[in-house]
C-alpha cells in the first residue's frame, strides 16, 4: 500500500467514511454456523423516560426475542415484544423491549429462539434460551434526592469502569453517565459489546446508563450505526429532562476540528448541528419543567473554557456560552483534554466547569453528583481517591 493510499484510508476511518464495496454486514459481528446460539450482551438499561425504561439485549444470530417480567418466585408475570406496525420484530439480533409504566424495582430476563429460516410461507426456530434473571432499580421522576455516576475519555481501558466506582459501591447511585470518548473510534459492533457493554453490565443490567457521545463516537466505519444502539430520546444524541430535583441537559458537542478539515472528506456539518442544538437549548432552558427543579446541569464532551483554542471548543463556546450565562445554570460537566480541572465561577464564566482527566492510571477521574431540594453537591475524585473538585450548592 502506498503512503498516500494508506493516509487516505486513515482519513476515511475518522470520518466514518466507508469504501462503497464494504456492506453494513460487514460491520457487524460475524458468526459461524456451528456457533452455539447465545446472547452476546443479555441486557442493559437505556432511555428512562418519566414512567418508562428501556432494555436492550444483543444475541449472535438472528432470533426471535422477548422479554420476561417476572415475580418475586421467578413466574412469568408478562412477556413484552419489541413491536412496531403490527409486527413484533424478528429475524435480527438487536432487540429494543420498552416498559411502558415500569416498576421502580422489578426483576426481568431475556428469552429468545434462533430463526433457522424467515421467508414469506415458513418461519423455523432453532433452540430456546433465557438470560439470567437480572433485578432493576429505577429512579422515580419526583424523588427528593437524586446521585449519578460520570465518567469520560476512558478511551477503551475497560478495567476503568469497575475501578472508578467509589468504595465499589453501585447501590447508592440511579443513573450513570458516560460522557465521551469510550472509544477510540468505532470500526463494528464487537468495539460496543467488548470494549463498553460487557465490561459495563455489572452497572448497566441494574440501572440505566447514558451515552453521550464525544467527538472520537464520531470516528470509524460504524459510527454511522453507533445511535442505534443506545436510547435517546426523539432519536437525538441531545436531551433533557427532570430527574429528581436537577435538570440535566445533554449537548453534543460534535468534533474538535472544523468541517472543512482535510480528514472528514468533506462529510460533516458539526457547525449546524451545533447551532441547532443551541436553538433546542434555549427552549428547554426556558420551559417549565426546567423552572421547577432546584438546580441545572450541562452535560457535554468539549469544554468551553480552560481547554484548547481549536474549533471544537471555540465553536462550542461561542454557540452555548451565552445561553448558559444568560440562564445561570449552575455546572458544567465535561473532559476532552485529557487532564483534569476544577474552575470555581470567574470573569469568564458564572457556573461551574469541571473537565475530568485522560484514561491512563493516575490521570483518570470520576465524578459523583447528588442533589436534594436544598443541596447540589458534586465531587471530582481522581482514581486514587483524591478529591480534586468539590461544588456544594446550598
Amino acid at each position: 500500500m502506498s503512503i498516500n493510499r494508506r493516509k487516505f484510508l486513515e482519513a476515511l476511518t475518522l470520518a466514518g467514511i466507508t469504501l462503497p464495496s464494504v456492506t453494513f454486514a460487514n460491520y457487524k459481528r460475524e458468526n459461524t454456523n456451528d456457533e452455539k446460539f447465545s446472547f452476546i450482551v443479555p441486557a442493559y438499561l437505556q432511555n428512562q423516560i418519566e414512567s418508562s425504561i428501556t432494555v436492550f439485549s444483543i444475541l449472535n444470530k438472528p432470533a426471535f426475542a422477548w422479554l420476561e417480567l417476572l415475580d418475586d418466585n421467578n413466574q412469568v408475570i408478562t412477556k413484552i415484544y419489541q413491536s412496531e406496525d403490527g409486527m413484533l420484530e424478528a429475524n435480527t439480533d438487536l432487540f429494543k423491549f420498552e416498559i411502558a409504566t415500569a416498576p421502580r424495582k422489578f426483576k426481568y430476563r431475556v428469552a429468545a429462539k434462533e430463526v433457522l429460516k424467515f421467508d414469506p410461507y415458513k418461519i423455523s426456530y432453532g433452540e430456546e434460551i433465557q438470560s439470567d434473571v437480572f433485578m432493576a432499580t429505577l429512579a422515580s421522576q419526583d424523588q427528593e434526592q437524586i446521585r449519578a455516576l460520570i465518567y469520560n475519555d476512558v478511551h477503551e481501558n475497560m478495567d476503568t469502569y469497575r475501578e472508578l466506582v467509589p468504595n465499589k459501591n453501585t447501590d447508592i447511585y440511579d443513573f450513570s453517565i458516560l460522557n465521551g470518548d469510550s472509544f477510540h473510534y468505532v470500526t463494528n459492533q464487537v468495539d460496543l459489546t467488548e470494549k463498553l457493554l460487557k465490561p459495563f453490565s455489572f452497572f448497566a443490567t441494574g440501572k440505566p446508563f447514558i451515552m453521550n457521545r464525544g467527538n472520537h463516537e464520531t470516528r470509524g466505519a460504524f459510527s454511522r450505526h453507533f445511535k442505534k444502539y443506545f436510547g435517546y430520546p426523539d432519536n437525538k444524541f441531545y436531551q433533557s429532562f427532570k430527574l429528581g430535583p436537577i435538570y440535566w441537559i445533554f449537548l453534543d458537542s460534535g468534533e474538535d476540528k472544523p468541517d472543512t478539515h482535510e480528514v472528514y472528506g468533506g462529510t460533516v456539518d458539526y457547525d449546524s448541528y451545533r447551532k441547532e442544538q443551541a436553538s433546542w437549548l434555549e427552549k428547554v432552558l426556558q420551559s417549565k419543567e426546567r423552572k421547577t427543579a432546584q438546580h441545572t446541569i450541562v452535560v457535554s464532551h468539549i469544554p468551553v473554557f480552560h481547554a484548547d483554542d481549536w474549533h471544537g471548543t471555540l465553536h462550542n463556546r461561542s454557540t452555548f456560552h451565552p445561553l448558559f450565562q444568560k440562564y445561570r445554570i449552575d455546572a458544567m460537566i465535561t473532559g476532552h483534554t485529557h487532564k483534569y480541572g476544577y474552575y470555581p465561577p470567574d470573569q469568564d464564566h458564572n457556573y461551574t466547569l469541571f473537565i475530568g482527566g485522560g484514561p491512563k492510571v493516575g490521570e483518570r477521574t470520576i465524578i459523583d453528583v447528588m442533589g436534594d431540594k436544598k443541596n447540589l453537591d458534586i465531587k471530582m475524585i481522581k482514581d486514587n481517591g483524591d478529591l480534586l473538585g468539590h461544588l456544594k450548592k446550598s
